[in-house]
């Protein structure tokens, strides 16, 4: 057998159309292209001096106009040479990147913006040199090879009739990379719905976390702990001259269909042996997180999100024959970082190229990250019913201290009572439950407590005066009243005498219990349990005020 001549090979300009339009599920992912090409190209410049270690920026502008807009992604990392710009971005699977320090490495994503508009524009320039090189592709020109029926011809023709370059002079100073998408068609348009791109960009982008996510700074020192660095770069739109950071959506509470899920911890998970780590933030787990952004636990490679929160739940899936767990991944947020070099993104980046490498991570992720998600779920979900029941026996503590009792002993099993709600308040027992809000719930039973102690010990003192220690002895009394006269009826003065006690049994007022008891029965009746219990307490701070 012979050597197939490279003359018989003819790759067919249909494949574009592989590497274009039927390269990514999301047109977005072609911006996700770019930047991660960016990220590249600044880590580059920060390895080499060029910029200080944090310092590097990747802008995505929305211009032109309303016929022909143009989206821009530009970044002010190394660049690439004059000598080999040309060469390097007409090229196609000729990266010299490598996946183990690089993003991006096969040398295929660059042309996923053709399918997209009219012009795509390549410029960058490299430090030192005088010069900048412009790279343009006839978009339209190119998808007209791609067409059904269209004559085949070979890509390196296409790309030679559909391409541009020109050299121009520029500072010596200056370092960048800038695309261009002109013109924006079809889905394309999609890219300049700020109020989309920005959701989505918070997603994919190598960028650091918000200020307003509390445990942010736990996060990077265990990223830092790991000997893997969050390695986060500057991202920012520009759109009708606003300037807007784009960082990580994660926040200390996630809004779900049952009110917002507070974070009010981190679980830490790592294998050092496999290369991953990862955390779940562990909240009250309410419900499914109805935010896109962070909904469920997210894999990323070198702090680039690959796919999306369905990994993780496809993994949940496998846990159980009725593949019931992976519905509850989306009530928790998380990250799992990979760091071993042997695990690769696929082409498209929804998941990893199959190998020996992932299918451990796999199968650890599942067991530590997954499972541990359904564990806390089901914890919290326990939690809440009984934080619930223990709710209703602190508002019943708090009834009866409001009504009041003169009894000590009664007052005792109050203080039992209270004793025993505070032992149930426990962090560790109701977990899922805020601590903030058990710590409030504690202080409330502890302060009715202390109000129970001191009533009893009212009561107790006085129990034990001495009787009759504050009496004055009684003074000799003398019955002035004049004897009846003959003609006085005796009966009537008594029967005087039985009206007036009547009217006195008649108008005593009612204690302070019987009429609180009263009122709770009535407003109970009328208004239910829940504005009853709001009253009193109402009723508790101005009646029993010092």
């Amino acid at each position: 057998m012979k050597t197939v001549s490279s003359d018989s090979i003819v790759i067919g300009s249909y494949s574009l159309e592989t590497l274009t339009t039927g390269m990514y599920e999301n047109p977005r992912h072609c911006l996700r292209e770019y930047i991660q090409n960016s990220y590249d190209s600044i880590r580059a410049a920060r390895a080499s001096g060029l910029i200080e270690g944090t310092a590097g920026l990747v802008t995505v502008s929305i211009s032109g106009t309303a016929s022909k807009p143009t989206l821009t992604i530009s970044d002010d990392g190394a660049g690439i040479a004059a000598d080999l710009a040309v060469a390097s971005l007409v090229s196609i699977g000729a990266s010299r990147k490598r996946s183990a320090t690089n993003a991006g490495f096969r040398g295929i994503g660059r042309l996923a913006g053709i399918a997209y508009c009219t012009t795509l524009r390549f410029t960058t320039s490299a430090p030192g040199e005088a010069t900048e090189t412009l790279v343009e592709f006839d978009c339209g020109q190119m998808r007209s090879y791609m067409k059904p029926g269209a004559e085949i011809q070979d890509v390196r023709e296409v790309i030679r009739i559909c391409t541009q370059s020109e050299t121009r002079p520029a500072p010596a100073e200056k370092h960048f990379m800038q695309v261009e998408m002109i013109g924006l068609i079809g889905v394309g348009l999609e890219f300049i719905e700020i109020e989309e791109l920005i959701p989505y960009l918070r997603q994919v982008c190598p960028v650091d976390y918000s200020d307003r996510f509390s445990f942010a700074p736990r996060i990077r020192a265990f990223c830092e702990g790991f000997g893997s660095p969050l390695g986060a770069i500057d991202v920012e739109t520009r759109f009708k001259r606003e300037r807007k950071q784009i960082l990580k959506g994660y926040d200390n509470a996630a809004p779900t269909g049952n009110g917002p899920s507070n974070v009010y911890d981190l679980q830490l998970i790592s294998s050092a042996e496999l290369g991953w780590y990862a955390w779940i933030g562990k909240s009250s787990f309410k419900g499914e997180i109805v935010d896109d952004t962070v909904a469920g636990v997210r894999f990323r490679l070198k702090n680039i999100q690959v796919g999306g929160s369905e990994i993780v739940e496809d993994l949940a899936s496998e846990l159980t024959a009725g593949r019931t767990e992976g519905r509850l991944q989306r009530w928790a947020v998380g990250e799992v970082f990979i760091t071993n070099p042997s695990v690769v993104p696929n082409a498209r980046r929804d998941g990893f190229e199959d190998n020996a490498a992932w299918r451990d991570i796999k199968k650890d992720v599942r067991l530590k990250v997954a499972k541990r998600v359904v564990a806390l779920v089901r914890a919290a979900s326990k939690s809440r019913s009984a934080l619930k029941n223990i709710l209703l026996e602190i508002a019943n503590l708090d009834r009866q201290v409001l009504i009041g009792s003169q009894d000590a002993e009664a007052i005792g099993r109050l203080i039992a009572l209270a004793d025993r709600i505070i032992i149930k308040l426990n962090a560790d027992k109701l977990s899922g439950i805020d601590p903030n809000e058990i710590g409030e719930q504690v202080a409330k039973v502890k302060g009715l407590r202390d109000t129970l102690v001191e009533a009893k010990g009212k009561i107790k003192k006085q129990e034990d005066e001495p009787a009759g220690a504050e009496e004055q002895p009684a003074e000799e009394t003398h019955d002035d009243t004049p004897e009846p006269e003959g003609d006085a009826d005796p009966a009537a003065s008594i029967g005087d005498t039985d009206q007036h006690e009547e009217d006195e049994e008649r108008e005593e007022p009612w204690s302070s219990e019987e009429m609180l008891a009263s009122l709770i029965e009535v407003i109970t009746s009328e208004l239910g349990q829940t504005e009853a219990e709001r009253l009193l307490v109402l009723a508790r701070e101005n009646l029993l005020a010092p």
